[in-house]
């Protein structure tokens, strides 16, 4: 890796196949014998990664000159292992690997990765194509930090940061916590230390319950506890709030009777195993990482009665992605929360102080000056707070339209709460849609105090800084081609005083599916993105979207989820991510709508055993896993799943007879019995048909 590129010679790349037991054999092989630079990484994550398509070789006469490993999260792509054999280093075969998996992911944003600054490789990723981009913090004792690096596609990227800044959290047992910092040696230790590979930096955090503590301090060899009291000060030990524990823990051992047939306690250990459960709970941390084989059987129960998911160290490493976005945006557990969004009214600036951003380093007499200074304009600043059914405030924020602009100087949410990430989320969205509502097409976050759940939140949402510390993102209500898209944003960008890439044309699809993201509501009919319609029954219309109106009451206090998942046939249509779904309301013995009423971007497509798809989307709420399985039963046991996001509903809906008309214009006979792939030209009709009234 280290050399200058010369003649790769006779290499070939070639994707490595599963089944191909001798090459990926050797691969795993040559990642142990460099692990020192690389880090561990399990043997499962190599054969996951040939299973999906991101693990490549260089090949020369049958012999294994490197391999590149990848992951997909998003819009781009994350390097995780780039390894040339000692024998073929200062041969190119490095840029041999970049340059196809480039190939490959043409589509994408670029290419991103983490290297430790010491290794001293700069000129080697700069003539491999890649900028520095920042630094961060490594692992262990000394922390030394990583270069994060980016190889562009040549693709418009919108987003501040190139990595999303949510993190998982997971609680470690003891066996985690002693295979990271033990002083002897311990079997099997080397799966844990996976997950402080560099590439999981800035991805997941771990953190200390009080079990963990109690056990460390409770150890019989002295030097040994000594060792791990003083590892314990690295990590972060998040507060528990007040539960009747005693009683959550005789509901584990309930539900492990009922639903596993399992009776507790097996062990002497299984009350201090369960304590770690019921302590993970408390402290909102959804994710419990151990080696105790037992205690990962228990994940069913423990995620029915606790909401917390119990893995391994490899199955952690696998799921980070997933594991990632189910932390981060949880809009299935507002639903069972009854929360209450009201106005906040003069005099209540000492309940406010809740959000007093102290870690931030505000001053809690600016803070109330700020809030004061709100409430003596009342004609100027909307106010809002939302409340659970207790009353405890969980969200504040205010906002004006002026001059063009949605000025939204305060937004802040309980960050101990375990919804408090979410609720960031969804008030973004929420924000989105007050602009598309008045017409204003810039949201300015002013807040001097920004939280950090709010700022992942803004990132992620492609907000950008501007001149005066702000952060301002777009709201594009309006369907155009690249050109014109270009010189409209240009225009705001030099009024706002920003720098933003050109477009290029034709944007492909994941470039265009961003695109969209980060300027919702904008529509691009010339990009690369195809648009499915996908029919849906009025039940799940009304339970996803609101659709049609009069079912039943509906709380509307946080708008529309930001995202979403629905179930369907696994009998594939030819759906494909990234993409939009036009959705068309069906008609039932209830109900006659058939009519299409909104647009979403399609994310992901997934096929699989129903109980598999209820558990890696049920934090998108809505469907019950009952649902899931009487819709995967029709099909021996599986189902697919369409995650979507950024609904934007139409102000008209388009009914089946215009629907059929402008097919019949375009030169497509329209099918609503199933998902149908439709061209761009009816799916620009039908966005106009269904915004007329705008």
């Amino acid at each position: 890796m280290q050399g200058e590129a010369v003649d790769a010679g006779d290499v070939q790349i070639t994707a490595v196949d599963a089944a191909d037991e001798i090459l990926l054999a050797a691969i795993i092989s040559l990642g142990d014998r460099n692990r020192k630079t690389l880090g561990f990484l399990p043997h499962a994550v190599f054969r996951q990664a040939a299973k999906t398509g991101t693990l490549l070789a260089a090949v020369e006469g049958g012999l294994l000159a490197g391999y590149a490993l990848y992951g997909l999260p998003g819009d781009r792509v994350r390097l995780a292992h780039l390894c040339v054999d000692d024998s073929y280093r200062g041969q190119g075969v490095n840029g041999k690997l970049i340059d196809a998996v480039s190939e490959r992911h043409a589509d994408r944003l670029g290419i991103m990765l983490k290297c430790r600054k010491n290794y001293g490789l700069e000129k080697m990723w700069t003539r491999l194509g890649f900028q520095m981009r920042t630094e961060v913090a490594g692992r262990g004792d000394a922390r030394e930090p990583l270069v994060v690096w980016w190889r562009s596609h040549g693709h418009p990227d919108l987003f501040t940061d190139v990595e999303s800044p949510a993190l998982v959290t997971a609680a470690m047992d003891c066996n985690v916590f002693a295979d990271l910092h033990s002083s002897l040696d311990r079997n099997g230790a080397l799966e844990t230390k996976a997950l402080t590979a560099n590439w999981l930096v800035d991805l997941i955090e771990l953190v200390v319950l009080p079990q963990l503590v109690t056990e460390i301090h409770n150890g019989r060899h002295a030097a040994e506890r000594k060792v791990q009291i003083h590892a314990l000060m690295r990590y972060k030990q998040p507060a528990l709030a007040q539960i009747d524990q005693d009683q959550m823990l005789r509901q584990l051992i309930e539900a492990a009777w009922e639903d596993l047939g399992v009776e507790l306690p097996r062990t002497a250990n299984d009350h201090a195993d369960l304590a770690y459960v019921v302590q993970a709970h408390a402290a909102g941390v959804q994710l419990l990482v151990t080696r105790d084989e037992g205690l990962i059987a228990l994940s069913p129960v423990a995620e029915k009665v606790c909401g917390v998911r119990i893995l391994g160290p490899t199955d952690s490493v696998l799921a980070i992605d997933e594991l990632t976005r189910t932390q981060a945006y949880q809009p299935g557990r507002l639903l069972g929360t009854a929360l209450s969004t009201t106005a906040v009214a003069a005099g209540q600036e000492q309940q406010q102080l809740v959000f007093l951003n102290k870690p931030g380093g505000e001053k809690q007499s600016a803070f109330k000056k700020r809030l004061r200074d709100f409430a003596a304009q009342p004609g100027q600043w909307l106010r809002q707070q939302i409340t659970d059914q207790d009353g405890r405030l969980l969200a504040t924020y205010c906002y004006e339209s002026r001059g063009g602009e949605l000025h939204v100087p305060l937004l802040r949410v309980d960050e101990q709460h375990p919804l408090g990430a979410t609720l960031a989320r969804q008030l973004l969205f929420l924000l989105r849609q007050c602009c598309r509502d008045l017409g204003v097409e810039i949201i300015r976050l002013s807040d001097p105090h920004p939280q950090r759940a709010v700022l992942a939140a803004a990132e992620e949402d492609a907000f950008r800084p501007a001149g005066d510390s702000s952060l301002v993102a777009l709201v594009l209500d309006r369907i155009t081609e690249t050109r014109a898209l270009d010189a409209h944003v240009a225009s705001l960008a030099k009024q706002l005083g920003l720098t933003l890439p050109p477009l290029t044309t034709p944007l492909p699809a994941a470039a265009a599916s961003a695109v969209e993201h980060a300027w919702w509501p904008v529509k691009i009919t010339d990009a690369q993105l195809p648009t499915f319609l996908v029919p849906v029954q009025p039940r799940w219309s009304y339970e996803l979207f609101g659709y049609p109106e009069g079912l039943l009451a509906r709380d509307h206090n946080l708008g529309l989820s930001r995202e979403h998942v629905y179930y369907r046939a696994p009998l594939p249509r030819g759906e494909t991510a990234p993409a939009r779904i036009l959705w068309y309301a069906s008609s039932d013995d209830t109900m006659g709508v058939s009519a299409v009423f909104a647009c979403s971007r399609l994310e992901q497509c997934v096929t699989d055993d129903g109980e598999r798809l209820y558990r890696q989307f049920k934090h998108l709420g809505v469907y019950r896993r009952k649902d899931v399985l009487e819709k995967s039963a029709k099909y021996a046991g599986r189902a697919m799943a369409l995650r979507f996001s950024d609904t934007a509903m139409f102000p008209s809906t388009v009914p089946l007879r215009r629907l059929v008309q402008l097919g019949t214009r375009y030169g497509q006979k329209v099918n609503v019995q199933s998902v149908f792939k439709i061209s761009p030209d009816l799916f620009r009709a039908l966005y106009e048909e269904g915004h007329r009234l705008r």
